[in-house]
Order: C-alpha cells, then structure tokens, then sequence
C-alpha cells in the first residue's frame, strides 16, 4: 500500500514537473517592419517546414516568400493558402501565380474579406499579425509578426480556425473565381 501512494505521489509531481518545463520551453517572437525580420523569419519557417503549410493572409505578393513556397511545394509539403479575393485581383497580387504553379490556393467566399493574416507549419508553429506577405510590409509598413514556437494550445487555435475557413471557403468557388480572371 506505501509502495502505491508513492508511486503516485512521483507521477504527479512528474505530471507537475513535465507541464512545467513544457510551459517553459514556449517561446513566443515578435518582429517589427519596416523591416526583413518577419519576412525572412517567415521563409525560414516555410523551408524547415517538413509536412503541411496552412496560410491564411489578406495580400501576398513577396518574392521571397513566394520562392520558399515554392521550394516547400517542390519538397512535397502539403500547401494550402487562403486568400482575399479583391486582393487576389490585383495587379501585383502573386495568386494566379502561385495557382498556376499548382499550389493548391482558394480565394475567400465567405464574409466581406478575408482579412486574417496567419500560417501554421507543420502543425506546430505559427505565426499571425497585421504583417501582410507583400514587399510593402517589409520595405515600407509600419506592421507587426508574432511567432508562436513549441506553444501547442495556440498553434492548435490556428489550425483549427484554419481548417475551418478552408471547408466554408470551397474548392468549387474558388476554381469559378479563377476561371473569371482568365
């Protein structure tokens, strides 16, 4: 009986313990603009990501960027970019490329606009803000990227409002929209 309760008393301060130094190993960055750390924090998270890359951002057209997603897609890591459709538009919005490049990107359906800025990688990094992936972001804004590292609660949060504007955004209206600019 003695035996048992301290067995138990260990697995609950491990428990403790491991919690702890769980919490503690977290790390959140934050980066300003005008500036390239959000740009080339982003591209080092888009290289080292191995399996998936969920992005959700209002305007994209930073070369950069676009290279490391393609260099991801090249890798075979499972890229999916949901975007602004007005934006998308643009002239020097990089969507149609990117979709003519096979990289599997939707524009938004649902809501006014799709005004978030956020990516997940490999499901256990992300990163949000007012940092849109344009060239004016880095060179000219004054925007703002936080970094979430090792911080599985929020992470998680993103990924799973990523998943969901993924299926209220369709695949169908998406691929209308595109036949349209064409």
């Amino acid at each position: 009986m003695k035996y048992s309760k301290i067995s138990l008393q260990c697995a609950v301060i491990f428990m403790v313990l491991a919690a702890m130094c769980s919490a503690a190993l977290a790390k959140i960055e934050i980066k300003f603009t005008p500036s390239r750390e959000c740009e080339n924090k982003i591209v080092r998270l888009i290289d080292g990501a191995k399996s998936t890359i969920d992005v959700a951002v209002y305007s994209i057209n930073n070369k950069q960027i676009i290279d490391a997603l393609l260099r991801a897609d090249m890798r075979g890591v499972k890229i999916r970019i949901l975007t602004d459709r007005l934006q998308a538009a643009g002239k020097a919005s990089k969507v149609k490329y990117l979709h003519n490049q096979g990289i599997n990107i939707r524009v938004h359906s649902k809501n006014k606009i799709e005004h978030n800025k956020f990516a997940v990688f490999d499901a256990n990094k992300a990163t949000t803000g007012s940092y849109n992936w344009t060239n004016p972001a880095s060179e000219k804004n004054s925007e703002n990227c936080v970094f979430f590292i090792r911080n599985k609660e929020a992470v998680q949060s993103y990924q799973t409002h990523f998943d969901y504007l993924w299926r209220i955004n369709t695949k169908q209206k998406s691929e209308e929209w595109f036949a349209k600019q064409k």
